[in-house]
């Protein structure tokens, strides 16, 4: 069994990526998708990710997270992927453990896992024990870098260009609908409590509250999975914040309905 860490980065940022590297060992390899506006940043890329034979550097103008995973996910052949951020540090008991769950799950599609917040309380709940995703505790959503899954099974399941940074609208949620579309596809995602990645930074989607971007994706996110019943959901949403005192009721429930508007103009035909 091979696994696939696909990495993806921007810009001058890919002079981070030799810090991420384990030594080499033979199941593993990395595969980095550096995204690029401007041929110049080529330069910026370190000799190490040229000399490692365990590492694969692939090159795609323009910007768009999601469009970069799906980069990424394309060049994967490996038995199992892991989705990685630029920033994220491993471990060698984090990869075993990975092997392991799905030595022990045949049947798991994709499997998610927890962060380590290297000492941070993580404001994110998670189950406590092992799960399937469909019956996941109330406010549990995945981060991209919790996910690992086969990639000869999710081949064709992609993530929406139109979620996720550096799209134009919806800055993240990304990877709610690319597991939702997975579970929709008929496979089977499940959640195992164990940290597989240190990684101390808050996500996108912790702000919730405050940045536009966010709410609109929240939105766009909820009618993806539930349809029209998510104009009233974004109305609890922002009843809810609002007597939170998180922010002011009329800019959740303008930011999150206009996410709604903006799918159903844009990715609803998908």
């Amino acid at each position: 069994m091979k696994l696939d860490i696909l990495i993806c980065t921007y810009n001058e940022r890919i002079s981070r990526i030799p810090d991420m590297l384990l030594p080499f060992r033979r199941d593993v390899s990395y595969i980095v998708s550096m995204q690029y506006t401007d041929p110049a940043f080529l330069d910026h890329i370190p000799d190490v990710l040229r000399q490692r034979p365990d590492v694969r550097v692939i090159l795609l103008e323009g910007k768009g997270l999601s469009r970069n995973r799906n980069h990424c996910l394309d060049a994967s052949s490996a038995d199992i992927a892991l989705i990685a951020d630029d920033d994220c540090r491993y471990r060698e008991e984090y990869i075993d453990r990975i092997f392991a769950t799905f030595k022990e799950s045949p049947h798991t599609d994709v499997a998610l896992f927890r962060i380590n917040g290297e000492g941070r309380v993580s404001t994110k709940r998670y189950p406590a024990t092992v799960c399937p995703y469909e019956k996941r505790p109330k406010g549990y959503s995945p981060s991209s870098i919790e996910i690992t899954f086969r990639p000869d099974r999710l081949r064709a399941i992609r993530f929406d260009e139109h979620f996720g940074l550096g799209s134009d609208f919806l800055l993240c949620g990304e990877e709610e609908v690319w597991i939702h579309d997975a579970m929709k596809a008929g496979l089977r995602v499940c959640f195992f409590p164990c940290d597989i990645v240190d990684y101390p930074y808050e996500s996108t989607g912790l702000r919730t509250y405050s940045d536009k971007g966010v709410m609109r994706a929240k939105g766009a996110v909820n009618y993806h999975i539930y349809g029209a019943s998510a104009w009233l959901r974004m109305l609890k949403f922002a009843l809810t914040g609002a007597c939170r005192r998180k922010t002011g009721f009329f800019t959740l429930l303008f930011q999150s309905w206009s996410g709604i508007v903006y799918y159903l103009k844009h990715c609803r035909k998908r």
